[in-house]
């Protein structure tokens, strides 16, 4: 029926992972330990990392 890209459901989380990551990197939260920042960097480019190669996959939805 309708097939949808995974890429878009991927980008979002990893657009979602962004914005924390950058929040947590100008101390807008109360986390502030340098691992912390060093997690939410790593986390943030595995999920662009995972977005790009998962970018020709598709699911049908209907």
């Amino acid at each position: 029926m309708f097939k949808l890209p995974l890429v878009i459901i991927y980008m979002i989380i990893a657009f979602n992972l962004t914005a924390f990551t950058l929040f947590l990197q100008l101390d807008m939260l109360i986390f502030n330990a340098l691992i912390y920042k060093i997690i939410a960097w790593l986390l943030t480019i595995g999920a662009w990392v995972l977005a790009y190669k998962k970018r020709n996959k598709f699911i049908t939805i209907g």
